[in-house]
């Protein structure tokens, strides 16, 4: 009979897409069973349809009536004889035992206490409370944010952020529109399903307005101009009012951050600005042609007429955007108004400046002509007459110890050191490079793009130096040549981003090195804002820096900037060390005592223990996603103080032991006590857990000069 009825429920609640579990002993003793959700259960399905609206898994059924919310039961039972009490056809388990459904719900319940705060004109930082029901562990959180209301004329996608890790509760929205009402929907996902949305909306910060045009002069009376102005336009926030601005003749512009007065608190503080009239958008076209000075009261402003000082004033039109308390203003440049002169000799001044700026642009021109004509005879006739002496010449075997100390001055031998450097790269057809206008950075030698250059017919990215060798001083030439020749010397290897060669016109040198798509650094941030990082390449990552710096170590170069930042990104996830040698001067200008080993403090010293030290920090960079090493001290005296203390970098949530432990050991005192790269090497045989929480925050005004 009892079989016979389970066979019977199952055959029902499968037709209603609700699978009967069996019949399970409780995994609560009798003192600790949770409040029924329903005392009295008139059905089975009611059961269910109750717990799926509190989104549990299960639903239990005992004592014939009685209805338990559960995600966990038992061992099996045969215990389930007690009829249903609205239907005694069905059995509703026992006083030990419960008949136990599927609900259907797999994914966690929507996350808690959402909520938006600190909004800026582009982003949201939007905090949270994990999942009252997990059902299992929630592995990631998705956010997204769609438009309900904005100032812009463009429709506005929506954007989507995934946070790794359950035990996340916040993160920054970046990429919004300004001046813009966003919904903010975020679900939680476990490893089978994900939860429901859970809801907020939040406005972005107003932007300010475009700028408004000069206003038109089209009338100067006795104490008025008539100006016509133009109506503005806003993406960021609506545009709440218009001022008129008047300035004296020749005086300074105010301060755009300043709050204009009106004419008698102006006059009162002795400024040389007052605003003459306010209005209204809706009554923007009433006010289009504007008379200023006729002396009526407009939004508040006396528009006062125009005497004294203020008798030949500039005039400027002021677009103001309010939202709640917040306020953006925008500005015209101002008009000019020239005294004393009738407008056809305006107009003849006019003419004859034209004519004379005309000449002086055809004279200039045709001397730089000359000049350049002249100097390429000159070059010509210097490379005949001498033509091994060029600019960059050393005296000398070129060699490095520890970066410095190339040039022995007891050799007499005179190399032409350039001309070697040639014979060992590959000198790139001028046709071939293409440069782009984007500076990087500007160097000691020059300054630096990014750029493409066309090898074995593909078109590859790469860095360029651009080094004006004839404008360089003698001891930047020779330092210039000592960070080109790491280069070389490192040549071309797998974890390192080498030189792909030079290309050199009559009066300069470019200097092209191999360029990753993505860098370190950047990957590590995105995963802070919902980009997913790769957790499982973390030990492949680390051992092959290792292996590059063991490479540059076995050439008796050493890595004076090893970091995050120092670490390019293929588009395969293949770690290229950058920033050695001539390189160091592309990567972005860093404050490096949060890398800096003890002994480096005092003196400086460079040396392989060194970037040892700096691998450790880099290893926690990476499972940090990004973060501030010793991000609770703002000053690097602070960081020194601390570091010759024996404070060091904490352990992180999610970093296992034996990895701190290797973290630990390249920040002994003792540089001789440090691992070796070799050692290093092998991490690639630890183990990595999920990366669960982002616990410390990136402050980049901390890193970067």
């Amino acid at each position: 009979m009892i079989i016979a009825s389970l066979l019977f429920f199952c055959g029902v609640y499968s037709a209603c897409a609700q699978k009967y579990e069996g019949c399970f002993e409780s995994s609560y003793s009798n003192n600790s069973l949770p409040t029924p959700a329903l005392a009295h259960a008139s059905t089975p399905a009611e059961c269910v349809k109750k717990c799926h609206s509190q989104y549990y898994m299960f639903a239990g059924l005992m004592n014939g009536q009685q209805c338990y919310c559960i995600n966990k039961f038992g061992q099996p039972s045969d215990s389930c004889t007690v009829p249903c009490a609205s239907d005694s056809s069905y059995y509703c388990g026992s006083y030990e035992a419960m008949s136990v459904y599927a609900t259907g719900q797999r994914g966690p319940s929507p996350p808690r206490r959402v909520s938006v705060s600190e909004e800026t004109k582009d982003t949201f930082k939007i905090t949270w409370q994990p999942p009252d029901i997990p059902n299992g562990k929630v592995i990631l959180y998705t956010i997204r944010a769609v438009v309900e209301e904005t100032f812009s004329s463009n429709d506005l996608p929506p954007i989507e952020s995934q946070i790794q890790g359950g035990s996340s509760n916040m993160t920054i929205l970046r990429g919004l529109q300004p001046g813009t009402k966003y919904h903010i929907s975020i679900t939680a996902s476990n490893t089978q399903e994900s939860s429901e949305s859970a809801n907020v909306t939040g406005w972005t910060l107003i932007g300010p307005p475009d700028k408004p045009a000069v206003p038109k002069i089209l009338e100067r009376g006795n104490n008025t101009i008539t100006v016509m102005f133009t109506e503005g336009h806003s993406e960021y926030g609506p545009i709440s009012a218009y001022q008129v601005l008047v300035v004296q003749a020749d005086a300074i512009p105010p301060p755009a951050e300043d709050e204009y007065l009106n004419y008698k608190s102006a006059l009162e503080q002795g400024l040389s600005y007052y605003i003459a009239a306010q209005f209204d958008p809706l009554d923007f076209h009433s006010y289009r042609k504007f008379v200023v000075g006729d002396g009526k009261i407009i939004g508040g402003y006396h528009n006062v007429p125009l005497k004294d000082h203020f008798a030949s004033a500039q005039i400027g039109l002021v677009i103001i955007s309010r939202m709640a308390t917040y306020e953006q203003r925008s500005y015209s440049n101002l008009t000019s108004i020239i005294l004393g002169h009738e407008t056809n000799q305006m107009d003849t001044t006019a003419l004859a400046l034209c004519i004379a700026i005309t000449l002086l642009s055809i004279l200039l021109a045709i001397s730089i002509l000359v000049y350049f004509v002249l100097r390429r005879r000159h070059e010509r006739f210097h490379m005949q007459k001498l033509p091994e002496q060029q600019e960059l010449t050393l005296q000398g075997p070129v060699y490095e110890v520890d970066n410095m100390g190339y040039i022995p001055e007891d050799i007499p031998e005179r190399v032409n050191h350039y001309q070697e450097l040639k014979k060992k790269v590959w000198s790139i057809s001028q046709n071939d490079l293409s440069i782009d206008d984007h500076v990087i950075r500007r160097g000691r030698f020059g300054s630096v793009h990014t750029g493409t250059v066309l090898k074995d017919d593909k078109s590859c990215p790469v860095t360029i130096h651009t080094i004006v060798d004839g404008a360089l001083k003698g001891s930047d030439k020779r330092h210039m040549l000592r960070e080109l020749d790491v280069c070389i010397r490192a040549g071309s290897m797998k974890y390192l981003a080498s030189l792909v060669g030079t290309c050199e016109t009559t009066d300069m040198l470019y200097v092209v090195l191999e360029l990753p798509p993505q860098i370190l650094k950047d990957r590590l941030l995105g995963a802070r804002s919902g980009d997913v990082f790769p957790i499982d390449r973390i030990m492949f990552i680390s051992s092959s820096i290792a292996i590059a710096l063991q490479y540059l170590a076995s050439h008796k170069i050493i890595h004076s900037r090893l970091c995050a930042r120092s670490v390019g990104l293929t588009s395969d996830g293949t770690p290229k060390l950058i920033g050695h040698g001539i390189a160091k001067y592309a990567l972005q200008d860093l404050k490096y005592a949060r890398w800096m080993a003890i002994e480096c403090f005092d003196n400086q010293t460079k040396h392989q223990p060194g970037v040892i030290w700096a691998f450790g920090v880099l290893l926690w960079e990476i499972f940090s996603m990004g973060g501030t090493p010793y991000s609770n001290l703002t000053l690097d005296s602070e960081v020194e103080d601390a570091i010759m203390q024996g404070v060091r970098l904490p352990q992180l949530v999610d970093v296992t032991d034996p990895i701190y432990e290797v973290m630990l050991s390249c920040w002994r005192d003792d540089p001789e006590e440090r691992p070796t790269f070799d050692e290093l090497i092998r991490l690639d045989t630890l183990s990595v857990c999920p990366i669960t929480a982002i616990t410390e925050p990136y402050l980049p005004e901390l890193e970067l000069n």
